[in-house]
């Protein structure tokens, strides 16, 4: 299998480094279980289709997809998170009995949608939490999986084609990203920011749907979209600051607020499909990140915060 999969490298980086590559390979997986050497051989060959596609730890764009890596695995997480309460909240609000409503929407295109978010949530949080090998596969596998279900169920779970593409971009982003990038995020904080922005959006999300919060609509996606932008910002200013150390502090500011662009389209298309199209999500998130942008700029240039 070994040859198949090295031939998916670039000739001249298959000449330098495939046999050691292969050798290597053969040294992991000599006695291991099938699911190992399932998982490495799709390893292998996601690293060689990232080289072929010039996504090499080195390559400039490396830096952007390590950025939104984290903010990706947050707004996906969030998304799902929305659809799945939306779902509960209309479960238990409704008079017909619990188990005539789950057969109903357990099967066909609904149940694929409530399992893969089930799947997309649970993956972006062992990913965050440090475990992407096996989070970053199950969370694209549930993206994947959404956005096929999503096409077979119409405007039911959300806008037909805005829904799916924003999934599939999300899991493209995921697969893109190079692996020590993935760690560099973890290590330097950024997954802790990506955290809390699931929890400033689910939990008051909850909280207002459990009626806690009087006078509060839940009907327009605004706030994860401020949350998400709000994360950007903060992330580039403690990036330039004189706190600043590690994988963090080497992105700038610039790459980090256009990584929270890249990581919006799952809340946008949430967000536009619950407000019918309104077009105000998309301006708050670009009002925050251009604010945050010139911001940030205004205090280096200031000098109150250092290049």
């Amino acid at each position: 299998m070994i040859e198949h999969l090295l031939r998916l490298y670039p000739a001249a980086y298959r000449r330098a480094h495939g046999e050691e590559i292969a050798e290597a390979h053969r040294e992991l997986t000599a006695g291991e279980p099938l699911r190992v050497r399932v998982r490495d051989a799709a390893e292998l060959a996601a690293h060689a289709l990232r080289l072929r596609a010039g996504l090499g730890p080195a390559a400039p764009v490396a830096r952007l997809l390590g950025a939104a890596y984290p903010l990706v695995l947050a707004a996906s997480a969030t998304a799902c998170g929305l659809h799945l309460l939306r779902w509960y909240t209309a479960l238990v609000t409704s008079p017909t009995p619990w188990g005539l409503q789950l057969r109903s929407d357990l099967s066909g295109a609904w149940g694929a949608l409530l399992a893969s978010s089930l799947l997309v949530f649970a993956g972006a949080a062992g990913a965050l939490a440090g475990r992407w090998r096996a989070g970053v596969p199950c969370t694209v596998a549930g993206l994947l999986v959404f956005a096929a279900a999503a096409v077979a169920s119409g405007p039911a779970f959300g806008d037909p084609v805005a829904t799916p593409a924003a999934a599939v971009l999300a899991a493209a982003v995921l697969l893109g990203c190079p692996p020590d990038r993935r760690g560099e995020a973890v290590a330097a904080g950024r997954a802790a920011t990506a955290g809390g922005v699931i929890a400033l959006v689910l939990v008051p999300r909850a909280a207002v749907d459990a009626h806690l919060v009087p006078g509060v609509s839940t009907d327009y996606g605004c706030w994860p979209l401020l949350v998400l932008a709000a994360a950007g910002v903060v992330t580039a200013w403690r990036g330039r600051s004189p706190g600043g150390r590690g994988p963090a502090a080497t992105a700038p500011a610039a790459t980090v607020l256009a990584a929270t662009a890249l990581a919006a389209p799952p809340l946008l298309a949430q967000a536009c499909a619950t407000a019918w199209g309104d077009p105000t999500a998309l301006a708050c998130l670009a009002a925050v990140l251009v604010a945050g942008a010139t911001g940030v700029l205004l205090a280096g240039r200031f000098g109150r915060v250092p290049r």
